[in-house]
């Protein structure tokens, strides 16, 4: 039986929302395509119907992910300090802390990107400054985009490696403080 088109992109879609929610709790490298393919209630056969190969799923779950993740800050208006404020609060949670399948990729996949192909890190690249110029126009700053990254992905990062949630909280607090600090008195315009 043939499928549509529409039927194909729904279960490429599929593919790449659950195998990303799992490569994201799991991890990617480590992860074999069936267990990846198993988690969208595929078989790997029909995994390889949509991707050449695990390093083109890995691309493209990037892409997806990415995606995603400046999805949620694109519809905020620039300047809005409240809305971003909220935004900050909710990236940086106990909820998002402790569910990763549920939140950005990079607090879960940088460093298996960064150990990856030149396609996979190309197009994590391309996601990247996608987000950066996003928060630039969120905060009129490349300096306070960059840095807000960096610090919010570094923060979910470590908590998620702490043992006691008193410490994971105190930390995620404390990046969440700076960041507020740092969009209330946003440095140069560059």
């Amino acid at each position: 039986m043939r499928y549509s088109k529409e039927h194909k992109e729904q279960v490429r879609q599929q593919l790449l929302s659950e195998s990303g929610s799992y490569a994201k709790k799991h991890g990617f490298a480590a992860t074999g395509v069936d267990a990846l393919a198993g988690a969208a209630s595929l078989t790997t056969g029909s995994l390889y119907k949509h991707f050449d190969n695990k390093n083109a799923l890995f691309s493209a779950l990037i892409e997806a992910e990415l995606d995603r993740t400046v999805h949620r800050f694109a519809d905020l208006t620039p300047g809005d300090t409240g809305a971003m404020l909220k935004a900050l609060a909710s990236y940086l949670s106990m909820q998002h802390v402790r569910s990763p399948e549920h939140g950005c990729p990079l607090p879960s996949l940088t460093a298996e990107v960064a150990r990856s192909t030149d396609e996979v890190r190309a197009t994590f690249e391309a996601g990247i400054l996608q987000f950066k110029n996003v928060l630039k126009e969120l905060t009129g700053s490349d300096t306070t985009a960059w840095t807000l990254i960096a610090q919010n992905v570094g923060a979910v990062m470590i908590a998620r490696a702490m043992c006691h949630d008193s410490v994971k909280r105190e930390m995620i607090n404390a990046v969440r403080t700076a960041g507020a600090n740092l969009l209330v008195n946003a440095p140069d315009k560059k």
